[in-house]
């Protein structure tokens, strides 16, 4: 009877395993698939623009043919799970060109991050890769640093927090459940705008109850 139950809860374990690595690729098969069809939509209309030689088919600057536009904000309304999709793509692309510009683009809005606007500046899609992975492998070690500075008061630590990104999120409520409730404005900020609404109530016990909604964000960071 017990060799049974034994059997019995091993199968149950193997199918859900099985079920839960079916549905998450699943997800990232169709989370790749609206992307492809936004990108494909992004260069359908920038090649008419071309053919019509509209205005803003003589502009270099690629910010403006994302401006107002649509299927673009498709790809950001996926939110973080598209992060790792976004980056592969931009890592295996052969080329260096627009579409690859709007890629780096694409994730640094959804990662609510701003390369460009600090030292590591970047001038093209294949630079972003480059820094951005650079970036990514940082942020354990940096929240470590920062919240290790003791020069530095809790405003300023939440704040510099905020500016590693959507990535930092699951090691941010790494520490929150650890008791480091400070940085708990943080959470909140990186949050914003997601499903994953922060109610009120006890800060660590929301962590623990929705810690699994981070955990690909979390091994995304952690395979760079």
């Amino acid at each position: 009877m017990k060799k049974t139950l034994i059997v019995i809860s091993l199968f149950a374990c193997s199918f859900l395993l099985v079920l839960y690595f079916n549905n998450n690729g699943s997800a990232s098969a169709a989370t790749e698939k609206q992307i492809n069809d936004s990108f494909a939509a992004i260069e359908e209309k920038i090649n008419k623009e071309v053919s019509l030689r509209s205005e803003i088919s003589y502009s270099s600057n690629p910010y403006d043919y994302i401006k107002n536009n649509d299927d673009f904000e498709n790809i950001i309304k996926l939110g973080n799970d598209a992060i790792p999709i976004l980056d592969q793509k931009l890592s295996t692309s052969e080329k260096n060109g627009l579409q690859e510009y709007i890629t780096a683009i694409a994730i640094e809005r959804i990662a609510k991050v701003d390369l460009k606007g600090t030292s590591t500046f970047w001038e093209s899609g294949k630079d972003f890769s480059t820094k951005w992975k650079a970036h990514i492998k940082s942020i354990p070690l940096s929240i470590d640093t920062i919240l290790l500075d003791t020069q530095t008061s809790s405003g300023e630590k939440v704040k510099k927090i905020i500016e590693l990104g959507t990535p930092a999120i699951p090691f941010i409520a790494d520490k929150i459940e650890s008791g480091d409730e400070s940085i708990f404005p943080a959470l909140l900020e990186l949050t914003k705008g997601t499903e994953n609404i922060i109610v009120d109530g006890d800060k660590k016990e929301w962590v623990v109850s929705h810690k699994s909604e981070f955990k690909s964000l979390k091994d995304y960071v952690l395979q760079k």
